[in-house]
């Protein structure tokens, strides 16, 4: 799983580059600023760079796991992502 993340997250780099002060990511042409692409937050910057933040990856404590979240782009980042549901401490 997480060597599909890492490739992924590299090809989308290698396909990023500059458009005339925008930024240009898998064919669409983004504004200066933030967007939210199949949870993932890209931020454009100025000089035409881009900067991506992926889903974290985490573990629940042993023994505390009582489910597991798929992604959800309906979602804003980072709650789109999928991930282990953890029993919250005192419950």
């Amino acid at each position: 799983m997480m060597k599909k993340r890492f490739t992924i997250l590299l090809l989308v780099c290698v396909f990023a580059y500059t458009v005339l002060g925008n930024c240009l990511f898998e064919n669409e042409t983004l504004s200066v600023g933030e967007h939210i692409r199949r949870c993932l937050r890209i931020t454009c910057y100025p000089q035409g760079s881009i900067s991506l933040l992926a889903c974290p990856l985490y573990q629940c404590p042993e023994g505390k796991q009582i489910g597991y979240r798929d992604v959800d782009p309906s979602k804003p980042f980072p709650e789109c992502c999928e991930g282990p549901i953890c029993k919250e401490e005192g419950s």
